[in-house]
């Protein structure tokens, strides 16, 4: 399969060994590798780069993301709000058959920086159906500059091909997906989100990237 030019387009390489969800960045050296940002002037500005993973049992995503003092304030799975919270988003159509909204093939999780989550399915209409639960595992950990000020954080996700109702296939598979950091501005208190295949609205398979399955890491 070619990469559609109008497409952002990623790889995913396959790996022998399970991801430790440690935050250990070693574990990703040979993964392929995105960096997306929100176009603001650092310190105040936000970066992410995101690997991707594969073995017979998840799809696995990595996103280390750049942001001085990250915030939170939702425990609670499914907590309103939560994509307000410092914290990372992502979305897939398993099927990768676009659509200008999410079908019922479709995924999104919203994962902050406590660990907690906020998931979704898609219904068919344009209200995503957030009493769906995934079975995604997934892990953060802050990042600090010499043991002082946080300088950003890590989350690592493992996603079941089960749930995607995916049979992965080397050099065959074939998903739609976005990457997306959320969180609120420091000087208003906005919501302000930023996502790697620059969309108005997520929840628009359309638009998403695509990622390919490919051989040993």
């Amino acid at each position: 399969m070619k990469p559609d030019k109008n497409k952002k387009f990623v790889l995913a390489k396959k790996v022998a060994h399970k991801i430790s969800f440690v935050g250990n960045l070693d574990e990703w050296s040979r993964a392929e590798r995105i960096t997306f940002d929100d176009g603001g002037v650092p310190p105040h500005g936000r970066r992410a780069t995101v690997y991707t993973l594969w073995d017979e049992e998840y799809l696995y995503i990595a996103f280390d993301v750049e942001r001085r003092n990250p915030k939170a304030r939702i425990l609670e799975h499914d907590g309103e709000g939560l994509w307000l919270d410092d914290g990372v988003e992502f979305l897939i159509d398993p099927l990768n058959d676009g659509g200008e909204f999410s079908m019922t093939d479709d995924v999104a999780y919203h994962i902050n920086i406590l660990n907690a989550v906020y998931d979704e399915r898609g219904s068919g209409t344009r209200r995503p159906d957030a009493s769906w639960t995934g079975a995604a595992i997934h892990e953060v950990r802050m990042k600090a500059a010499q043991g002082e000020d946080a300088t950003g954080y890590i989350c690592e996700i493992g996603v079941p091909w089960m749930e995607l109702g995916i049979s992965p296939t080397e050099d065959h598979t074939v998903i739609g997906i976005d990457f997306c950091v959320n969180g609120t501005e420091d000087e208003t208190g906005n919501y302000h989100h930023f996502d790697w295949a620059g969309l108005r609205l997520f929840h628009h398979p359309d638009g998403f990237g695509k990622l390919k399955l490919v051989g040993s890491a």
